[in-house]
């Protein structure tokens, strides 16, 4: 049996145990990256709320999807409570519509949405940064988890806590598969996860670092450029904290919630809503200004080094851990190249 089976590949019907998750600090996951994971063994999420203003837009990505693979995709549905319940209602009629192979849902309780959810009769993860949120979710009935650590970008979490820890422990307070995310990008993370119990990689960064994510080509050599330790924690002071790259945006808001707390960042972020460095629409990430957006990445950018093919990624991820797998059973001792 193959070491990359897992019940996370059955379950998707895919090759290797290799999720890129769904993003959405501006236009990043889209069906040409999803189509390239697909293709290349793994699954793409695609974020519906990118298309937030204009949901049929997401209609237009699902049939391009489409053209590009005949393999796995699936749709993120990030639930937040600002979002009115009539758009949900369309995203997962869409979702129902075009026979959508898988969903993924994050950011809040599925609970609301649950009937729904099942209605769709498709395999459905559900992202969590807190593990009592992934057993609850598990609960409600969710067919996989996925559980990342404070490393990964974007949203991960208000509790701080590492994959190493929160990847074990989701494994051990489940019986569904669990998907491990926050730190990875090549084969032994892969190998990593294995260890722990996890049945699947769970990356963003690294797919940010692709020849097909249609991100900005400045915004993708940040990635090739930022050390691992050049990440900046924010939004703490409002318990929806978010980890992005280091930059003149990044500072000010940090000296704003330590000067002012809470009160003075929401002002701050008021007065910024709607211009184009603002966080959510088209953001820094498109427009390719590198010091006035907060760009999400996580701290796993200090270890990527080349912008490549997804195919190339793919295949590199998976000959690597081979190797690692390889070495270990026969306990020699090793290091990258």
């Amino acid at each position: 049996m193959s070491l990359f089976k897992t019940r996370l590949t059955e379950m998707f019907g895919i090759e290797y145990p290799i999720i890129q998750g769904g993003m959405a600090a501006g236009i990043v996951s889209t069906a040409e990256l999803a189509a390239a994971v697909g293709n290349a063994g793994g699954i793409g999420f695609m974020c519906a709320v990118q298309w937030i203003d204009d949901i049929d837009k997401l209609e237009d990505e699902i049939k391009k999807v489409k053209d590009l693979t005949d393999k796995p995709y699936g749709i993120n549905v990030t639930l937040f409570t600002e979002v009115g319940k009539a758009w949900f209602e369309r995203v997962f009629d869409i979702i129902e519509k075009y026979k959508v192979p898988a969903l993924e849902t994050s950011a809040r309780s599925p609970e609301p949405w649950v009937p729904r959810i099942k209605s769709l009769g498709i395999p459905w993860i559900h992202k969590a940064a807190r593990v009592r949120d992934g057993v609850k979710a598990a609960k409600l009935g969710a067919d996989a988890i996925t559980i990342i650590g404070s490393e990964e970008g974007g949203h991960p979490g208000a509790e701080r806590s590492a994959t190493s820890v929160v990847g074990p422990l989701m494994v051990d307070k489940v019986d569904v598969p669990v998907a491990i995310g926050g730190g990875f990008c090549d084969g032994r993370g892969l190998v990593a996860v294995l260890a722990m119990g996890g049945e699947a990689v769970y990356m963003g960064t690294r797919f940010c670092a692709s020849k097909e994510c249609v991100i900005h080509p400045d915004v993708k050599q940040m990635i090739v450029d930022m050390q691992y330790n050049e990440t900046d924690y924010l939004f703490m002071s409002i318990g929806d904290p978010v980890r992005a790259v280091r930059n003149q945006r990044t500072q000010k808001i940090l000296e704003i919630e330590q000067k002012e707390g809470a009160e003075g960042l929401m002002k701050f972020m008021a007065s910024t809503k709607g211009d184009k460095h603002s966080f959510g629409g088209p953001t820094a990430m498109n427009t390719g200004d590198t010091q006035e957006g907060v760009i999400p990445f996580g701290m796993v950018g200090g270890r990527i080094d080349k912008i490549l093919p997804v195919k190339e990624i793919m295949d590199n991820i998976v000959s690597e851990a081979d190797e690692v797998l390889n070495k270990l059973a026969v306990r020699k001792y090793w290091k990258a190249k």
